[in-house]
């Protein structure tokens, strides 16, 4: 839909969250991205900020019993009605779940005020709004990119051989799971190890999934060939590549 172009990146470093974990409160430094549509100098009417609230609590609330995917409206009135959606990664648990929604929830409050529609990506989550229902489409765009650029690659052929065979058989595997997840870990030459990991949003298909999740690797090409470290976002799928695990529990598949 043209009003996914319409809309302001910002890009946010050093983040302290809270998470609780196995009864014990745990600060992480982490980093996320958003990305504010729509954007208008006219902020949403009241009606629809305290639908916007509403639905944000909502959503919250569903995420600390769910099994990680939940999506809520709020408002019977159409001109001024909520649709939002969270999904967690496929291996954190309940209370990591929760905890990443909340927060969430929050920081896309603070960051797009004025904004009828919004995503963000967390590293253990997605939350997105919108005026407009968006459940069961695919949606592709905005695709964000983020890499370490300090991290450039020994070998220039990796990308295209080891790490394309890895993420190619995510997708085919982690698009047919109930969960719609893969992650897998892999050797180069036997002594590098790399981890890939593949996630889709339950409302859309298993075809769907696989046709978002090889758009974003069709776009590595444009950023990060050159990258050992890279994850890529949308608002309907997410794909990462890493030098160092990341899995929660070792959660860990074949491809």
């Amino acid at each position: 839909m043209h009003h996914l172009w319409l809309f302001t990146i910002k890009f946010i470093y050093l983040f302290y969250f809270a998470a609780s974990e196995n009864n014990s409160n745990t600060q992480e430094l982490l980093d996320y991205r958003y990305a504010c549509l729509d954007q208008s100098s006219v902020a949403p009417s009241t009606t629809y900020q305290t639908n916007l609230n509403n639905l944000m609590s909502s959503l919250s609330s569903d995420s600390a019993t769910s099994n990680g995917f939940g999506n809520r409206t709020s408002g019977s009135d159409q001109n001024n009605k909520v649709y939002g959606l969270y999904f967690c990664r496929g291996d954190v648990n309940t209370s990591l779940c929760h905890s990443c929604v909340q927060n969430s929830s929050r920081l896309l409050g603070q960051h797009c005020p004025n904004n009828a529609s919004a995503v963000l990506w967390y590293p253990f989550c997605l939350v997105r709004y919108s005026n407009n229902n968006f459940f069961g489409n695919l949606t592709m765009r905005p695709r964000i990119p983020m890499f370490d650029a300090k991290q450039n690659l020994t070998s220039a052929g990796e990308f295209d051989s080891d790490a394309r065979i890895l993420m190619n058989g995510l997708i085919q595997m982690g698009s047919q799971t109930d969960l719609m997840f893969g992650t897998h870990m892999f050797n180069i030459n036997g002594t590098q190890s790399r981890y890939g990991w593949v996630q889709c949003s339950r409302d859309i298909t298993n075809e769907e999934c696989r046709t978002c999740l090889s758009n974003l690797l069709e776009d590595v090409e444009n950023c990060c060939m050159q990258k050992k470290v890279w994850r890529i976002f949308s608002p309907s799928c997410i794909m990462m590549y890493e030098t160092q695990p990341f899995f929660v529990n070792g959660t860990i598949s074949e491809p």
